[in-house]
């Protein structure tokens, strides 16, 4: 399986001040809610949410929540703020230093010059992550070549930071670099200054990124069939909006909202849809395979024949998804995930991960579930009839009052399973491990149990009757032990119960 390709990373958070000042923006301008504010620029309402949180979220979200309240984004994330305290002496050698993992590439630009000030932008490649990293970029410029310098901007696509200051303090910065005497700033190794053409902040500032001029594209018309691979749309507001068909592979949708979105047959593979909301989307056919939906919400989604292979759903909520037909085979990830409810007929998670997953009241009926890893997970009064369970993992797994008649449960790992009233009968248990396991109350008449282990099961009330594999030792070991038989062919009412 190849590698996907990370995305590029740029979050920013509000500062304590900020977000006092944000709040009184919000009011003055009578947004009357943060949802109507996210609404009114087409963000997902978890992403404005996080802004009032003090929670990091990615820059151009940030700028463009920050451009409807009428605020200075870079005043909003603290980075404007008095830093005399903050900036790091050159001579002091007790401060601590910001230490990246990897030194990373940066391009210093100079982008025009007017009669009292230049502008410059600084193009890098890499994470910045804290508004804090970015003071310290503007103390190191403003140390190494005056205290004019400031950070105005950054342009994410390349993620490039704009910086001005007086010509004289541009051109020393300019000179230090040409004569090797600055080679980098604060941890970052400059690359290259290239002189471009003049562009004005305010034409820069007033022209419709792309990405939102897409988004208000899709709104407005829809985007069934078109192709839109490797596109952003993090963040974005897209409820209800058809994008039936339509070849998304490869974006990026991570936090976007896609309720009640028209997603049917649209490919999805290799996208990031990592804390998006898709609840009772119709993604029926779509193609997932490689997916990173970590976090997701598919409450309610129509995920019907939809090809899943190889995605990631670590912690996703897929509570009354219908997963009919689904394909999850090739190593997905369901852990810790909510699958309460769930409909998975016939859904194939041949050696997927859901340990720990909650899939209490979920229709795996006829399911194939070889190889799975279900390990402490919740599947009480599951229907799980007919499934496969073939050498799977369900030690301590929660098994109380599923159905598993006729379900084929060969070498399967049950050690301390709590397996109590479940209803086995017919199932085929050849060789399965019950070591430890609550059988107490369990239904297993007709059951296959050659080679089964049941040593230490607590098989109190437990019915058995014209099982396989169990001789008249065993019975009688099992009879002791509280378990209860009905061996006689055509006759029920005759059975044999500790004395």
């Amino acid at each position: 399986m190849s590698q996907k390709k990370p995305y590029k990373k740029l979050t920013i958070t509000a500062s304590s001040t900020g977000v006092e000042t944000a709040k009184a923006a919000l009011s003055k301008l009578d947004f009357e809610s943060e949802s109507n504010l996210a609404k009114s620029q087409r963000l997902s309402d978890s992403i404005v949410s996080k802004f009032f949180n003090f929670k990091p979220i990615q820059l151009d979200s940030f700028k463009r929540i920050c451009q409807a309240l009428k605020l200075k984004w870079i005043e909003i994330a603290g980075i404007a703020e008095e830093k005399e305290s903050e900036v790091v002496s050159k001579n002091d050698s007790s401060s601590s230093e910001l230490v990246e993992p990897e030194k990373i590439p940066l391009a210093v630009t100079v982008v025009d010059k007017k009669p009292e000030k230049v502008n410059a932008s600084i193009v890098l490649t890499g994470d910045i992550d804290s508004a804090e990293h970015l003071k310290r970029i503007e103390s190191s410029l403003q140390n190494s070549s005056g205290e004019t310098i400031k950070i105005s901007d950054i342009k994410r696509d390349s993620i490039q930071l704009i910086i001005e200051g007086y010509q004289q303090d541009i051109e020393r910065l300019v000179s230090q670099f040409k004569s090797g005497e600055l080679k980098e700033l604060s941890g970052f190794p400059i690359q290259d200054i290239e002189i471009l053409s003049t562009s004005s902040e305010d034409d820069q500032n007033n022209e419709l990124d792309p990405k939102w001029r897409l988004v208000e594209e899709i709104v407005s018309c829809g985007a069934a069939g078109r192709e839109l691979k490797g596109v952003d749309l993090s963040d974005v507001d897209l409820s209800g909006a058809d994008l039936s068909r339509a070849d998304l592979s490869g974006a990026n949708l991570s936090g976007a909202d896609l309720s009640n979105a028209n997603l049917k047959g649209i490919d999805l593979s290799s996208a990031n849809l990592s804390d998006a909301n898709l609840s009772d989307a119709q993604l029926k056919g779509a193609q997932l395979y490689c997916a990173d939906l970590k976090g997701a919400n598919l409450r309610g989604t129509d995920l019907k024949g939809a090809d899943l292979s190889g995605a990631e759903l670590k912690g996703a909520d897929l509570r009354g998804a219908d997963l009919r037909g689904a394909d999850l085979i090739k190593d997905v990830d369901l852990s810790h995930a909510n699958l309460r409810d769930a409909k998975l007929v016939g859904a194939n998670l041949n050696d997927a991960s859901l340990d720990r997953a909650d899939l209490s009241g979920a229709d795996l009926n006829s399911a194939n579930l070889s190889c799975t890893n279900f390990s402490r997970a919740d599947l009480s009064s599951t229907n799980l009839n007919g499934a496969k369970f073939r050498v799977a993992s369900l030690n301590r797994a929660d098994l109380s009052s599923a159905n598993l008649s006729s379900a084929d449960l060969r070498s399967a790992d049950l050690s301390s399973a709590d397996l109590s009233s479940a209803d086995l009968k017919g199932a085929n248990l050849n060789s399965a491990n019950f070591s430890g396991t609550d059988l107490s109350d369990a239904k297993l008449k007709g059951a296959d149990l050659t080679h089964a282990n049941l040593s230490r099961a607590i098989v109190d009330n437990a019915q058995f009757g014209n099982n396989s594999g169990i001789d008249e030792s065993i019975k009688s070991d099992l009879i002791e032990r509280g378990a209860m038989f009905e061996d006689v062919p055509g006759d029920s009412s005759e059975s044999v119960t500790p004395s």
